[in-house]
């Protein structure tokens, strides 16, 4: 562990935190920014349909308000009147029963007329017309009577007779015939209520909404000066090919349109708003996220470094505490006080150190006093075996419980520390007792729930052990430097969904099995063979003496264990395939068949 230890913490915190927070922040300002892009699409769509279907509602009650033209006897007897009589009667009794009552109740109604084909005219006034030109009206009502698309329906034209009024006008028809029409009757509606009407509907500051009829005339713009203008054609047919979606439109950089055609009266209603507009909420939600993101890295970097210094610092002392002792300096460690997780490692760490010490004492006595009591020799041996921690996996354990110590809250910390002690503790008993494959297998799974946190994913271990031979005597952590040696070499390129390891256990008269299988890497012919020829020679290398970085230590010593307990015939056995796997199998005596010289306590 390097001074720099407590840096590298503090910037792997601070980047944890960065991704986060970019992470987080870009999400929720595209989510956002996509939601609102959607509301406003929607909101011009919606204010599009509400502005056609009032103007709709509007002109269709200028229809229901036919319906008494329609079906009054005094029109139908005008209609029918020779021609050549004198409809003077006829047009006086139209005027006061027919069009009076109807522009009385709709006084945006400046004329109202009925024209027969027969010669007969009736027309009344709203409004007082100075001079009433009436060639041009005859000629407006020939233009009428010769329209082919005007038919018994009520039909909007947007140029009216007279100026500044739209023209709601429809054929009359025979009551026993609808094909034959014997008149026109038409109103002249005051463009400028549904200029008042259009006037209310509001689209932001920059928002606005324009009319224009099927051949492109503008009859309504905010602006006075467009209206009765047409549309250049370019702008036209973009209108005509982007009706009921949103759109932009060649003239009108910075803003975004929305178009609905009304069946009814066949106006195009072209709504836009400002792009700019638009978007300044999704630009104050990227300055406000901006901020803070900004505040809460600083005060999140704070609180890493506050709280990396509260468990570098104790893990500091402890990893100083290690050097010492791998001089040959027994130190104890002094407690942080915090009675957390950690001083209960430094516990178990000093507890550790003292049998050390004990144990190395005990074994120079036991070689200077016992030279010729060869049980005791072979037992300083397995002892010095035994005692071949290796510092790796407790300062990788050591890194690891920074880190999460640093990321998440104390939970994880909790059970890594309680697993290592419990790996600790089990691991300097020296004592002879006689340890089962449960004990084993429980040793096993506490190394393995430190081992996820290394590997950042849950690894379960396929355990097929018939429940009669858990209670079978073996040696002492033998079976987790194997399954260490998998995740070292066998999974060196790290874990994937497809990795396994098995472990088997069967026995016949004589010996009992153990294997270690898994699906990793494998070994090369040439490689296999030279493992198996140093188990074969393991008890001509001295303990201690081969490489850390080949990793044999805990093949090795694993081999020469069980060799100590049982005898030389048994051990360690490889099998292996390039790509497909390795399977390590333990060979050891089965219950009731070990030897008088084989027959000792497990360590």
């Amino acid at each position: 562990m390097k001074r720099s230890l407590g840096r590298k913490v503090y910037v792997y915190f601070v980047i944890i935190i960065v991704l986060t927070l970019m992470t987080v922040g870009i999400t929720g300002y595209w989510r956002s920014a996509m939601e609102l892009e959607d509301q406003y699409g929607g909101l011009l769509t919606q204010i599009v349909d509400n502005v056609v279907h009032e103007t709709d509602l509007y002109l269709k009650n200028y229809e229901r308000a036919t319906v008494s033209i329609l079906t009054s006897p005094i029109v139908k007897e005008a209609l029918d009147l020779p021609r050549g009589v004198s409809y003077y009667t006829s047009e006086t009794a139209i005027k006061t029963s027919v069009f009076q009552p109807v522009l009385i109740n709709n006084p945006e109604i400046s004329m109202a007329y009925i024209v027969g084909y027969n010669g007969f005219t009736a027309t009344d006034f709203n409004v007082h017309i100075v001079t009433f030109n009436y060639k041009g009206f005859e000629e407006y009502i020939e233009q009428l009577r010769d329209d082919d698309q005007l038919d018994g329906k009520l039909k909007i034209q947007d140029s009216g007779f007279l100026d500044g009024h739209l023209t709601l006008v429809r054929k009359l028809a025979d009551r026993t015939s609808a094909k034959e029409f014997k008149g026109i009757m038409g109103f002249e509606l005051r463009i400028g209520e549904l200029n008042t009407l259009w006037k209310g509907i509001k689209l932001g500051n920059s928002g606005y909404f324009f009319i224009v009829n099927d051949r492109g005339k503008i009859l309504y713009h905010p602006d006075p000066q467009q209206i009765g203008k047409q549309l250049d054609g370019e702008q036209y047919l973009t209108v005509q090919a982007n009706k009921n979606r949103i759109f932009e439109l060649s003239g009108e950089p910075g803003r975004m349109f929305f178009a609905r055609k009304s069946d009814y009266s066949g106006w195009t209603l072209v709504a836009s708003m400002s792009l700019s507009e638009q978007r300044k909420p999704i630009s104050d939600l990227r300055q406000t996220t901006i901020v803070v993101g900004v505040l809460t890295l600083l005060l999140a970097s704070f609180l890493a470094y506050r709280f990396g210094q509260s468990i570098i610092r104790p893990v500091r002392l402890l990893e100083s505490g290690m050097r010492q002792t791998e001089k040959g300096q027994w130190t104890r460690v002094p407690l942080t006080g915090s009675r957390d997780e950690m001083d209960q490692l430094i516990s178990s760490y000093n507890t550790m150190v003292a049998r050390l010490e004990e144990l190395v004492e005990r074994v120079y006595e036991t070689e200077l006093h016992n030279q010729e009591n060869l049980l005791k020799r072979h037992l300083a041996e397995f002892q010095s075996l035994q005692l071949q921690i290796n510092p790796h996996f407790l300062y990788n354990t050591l890194e690891i419980i920074i880190c999460y110590a640093v990321i998440q809250k104390s939970g994880e910390i909790k059970e890594i520390v309680r697993s290592l002690s419990y790996m600790l503790r089990y691991s300097i008993r020296t004592d002879l007792e006689e340890i089962t494959v449960a004990n084993e297998l429980k040793h096993v799974l506490y190394f393995m729930d430190i081992m996820k946190y290394r590997i950042q994913r849950d690894f379960e271990i396929d355990v097929q052990v018939p429940p009669n031979l858990l209670l079978n005597s073996m040696v002492r952590l033998t079976l987790q430097p194997l399954v260490e040696n998998v995740f070292k070499h066998a999974f060196r390129l790290g874990i994937k969904d497809s990795h396994a390891i098995v472990m088997e256990a069967w026995q016949d008269d004589t010996d009992f099995y153990l294997s270690v299988r898994d699906n990793g890497c494998g070994m090369e012919p040439e490689t296999l063979s030279k493992w198996n020829e140093r188990l074969q020679r393991s008890r001509e290398e001295k303990p201690g003496t081969q490489p850390a970085s080949e990793g044999s230590i805990g093949l090795l010593n694993v081999h020469s264990r069980i060799q100590m307990v049982f005898g030389e015939q048994y051990g360690l056995s490889l099998q292996s395939t390039a790509g497909l796997g390795t399977t390590v199998t333990i060979r050891m005596p089965a219950p009731g068949a070990m030897t008088d010289s084989s027959a000792k306590k497990v360590i």
